[in-house]
Formats: C-alpha cells, structure tokens, sequence
C-alpha cells in the first residue's frame, strides 16, 4: 500500500469515526456518507481505499473499550471523555494501528501527528505524539 493511501485511508477512518463519536452518527450512516465528503478532494482514490477504510472503522469501533482503557492508561490526568473528540479520534486510530493492524509504530505516530496538525489545537500535536510514544513504551514496542 502507498504511503498516500495510508494518509487517505487513516484520515477517513479519523473522520468517519470523528462523526460516530461527536456526532453520535451511527457507523453504517457515517461510512454511507464520508465517502462523498472526501471524493471532491481525492477523487476516485476514495473508492479504491474504501475496504481499508472500512476495515479501520470496525477495528476501532470493536475494540473501542480496549483502546479507550490504553488511552486512559497513558493519560492519568485527562479522562479519555472528557478529551476533545478529534483527540481522542486520532489517538484511537493510532492505538488500533499500533497494536492490532501492526503497521510501523514512527509511521502511525508521524501520521496521527500530521492528522493533530491539520484538525486539532496547536497543543495537539505534541499530546498525541507523547501519548502515542507512551503507548509503545508500555508494550515494549521499538519505535524506530
């Protein structure tokens, strides 16, 4: 899979997932209607990467618990509900990624990153990477 697949695959999931959560969208109406959203700006590379899409969606989605539990683990004093929703979105996908779709933890965490810039707060960014970095070192994941 291209890195550019990657980044389309992982900003869908964060919108998708973005909706399911703030907008208390149900998950089959929310990847019923992202796709339309992302076709203006990426034309038919929406279509091509639906499946992935689709696959990150219900991996999070089904283990949302989980993750939850991890994000809370490596934030004792930021309650994972009481984050901002596109926070807890990304690092939820970048959680997922790490330890389930077992993609390289520099790439996630540089793309969470990247995503944090583009949707988040200026403070952002650093919570996710510290969190997402705190995450590998808990499971004795090498970054590198």
């Amino acid at each position: 899979m291209s890195d550019s697949n990657s980044r389309l695959i992982r900003r869908a999931a964060v919108l998708v997932l973005y909706a399911i959560d703030s907008a208390e969208v149900d998950e089959s109406d929310a990847l019923d209607t992202i796709p339309g959203t992302l076709t203006d700006e990426f034309g038919s590379r929406v279509g091509q990467v639906w499946d992935d899409v689709t696959l990150a969606v219900h991996g999070v989605q089904a283990r949302i618990e989980e993750l939850n539990a991890e994000i809370q683990a490596v934030s004792p004093r930021w309650k994972v509900e009481r984050m901002a929703p596109v926070d807890r979105t990304i690092l939820r996908v970048g959680a997922w990624e790490i330890l389930h779709a077992e993609h390289p933890p520099l790439e996630v965490i540089n793309a969470c990153v990247d995503l944090a810039k583009e949707y988040g707060e200026k403070t952002t960014p650093a919570f996710i990477n510290g969190l997402l970095d705190q995450l590998c070192q808990n499971h004795d994941i090498t970054i590198s």
